[in-house]
This record gives structure tokens, sequence and C-alpha cells, in this order.
């Protein structure tokens, strides 16, 4: 009886080890994701002519969009994706994309 329940107690804290893991090992990838999906992102923005000040926000809401799409993985990461959520992302914090649209023409200012 004694050796069964130790079986038991034993078992369940593997069990319970493998979950640990599992959740560090999901941790790490998830982590990897998101640095891979910044790293393009700041390329992609570079690219398509968002401001300095909105490259932070805007990479923020395409890592958040990439990673919360759970059929998405580390090999589903390619420019072109990243550059579709870009341009998504982009449109959804704020409009326009390049200094020349957000700056305010002179008439427009008062001046």
């Amino acid at each position: 009886m004694e050796r069964e329940a130790f079986v038991v107690l034993y078992a369940g804290l593997a069990l319970a080890g493998c979950d640990a893991a599992t959740q560090i090992a999901g941790d790490a990838v998830q982590g990897e994701m998101r640095n891979a999906v910044t790293a393009q992102c700041q390329q992609a923005a570079e690219g398509a002519g968002i401001v300095a000040g909105r490259v932070a926000e805007v990479c923020e809401c395409a890592v958040q969009t990439f990673v919360a799409d759970k059929d998405l993985n580390l090999d589903d990461i390619s420019p072109t994706r990243i550059e579709g959520i870009v341009n998504q992302c982009a449109a959804q914090t704020g409009g326009s994309t390049t200094e020349a649209e957000q700056t305010m023409p002179a008439e427009e200012a008062g001046g």
C-alpha cells in the first residue's frame, strides 16, 4: 500500500515537472517569436516610411497580432507576412504612415 502511494506521488511530481518544462519551453519559443517579429517589423516599418515615433507602437501591435494567431509559428515569420501585419497595425494605431502625411500644411496650421 505504501509503495503504491509512493508511486502515485512520484508520478504526480514527474507530471508537474513536465508541465513546468513545457511552460518554460513555450515561453522561450514565444520570446524568440516576439524577437523575430519585432526585428522584421522594424525593417518593414522603415521600408513603409512609418515615422520613428510610431515604429514601437506599430511593432508592438504587429507582435501581439502575430502571437495571437495560434496557427502561426516561427516558420511563418516572413517579410511578406510581417509587412501585411505592419500595414494593418499602422492603420489601426493611428492612420497615416509617413512623416510627410503627418505634418500639417501651413494653410491648415493657420500660417
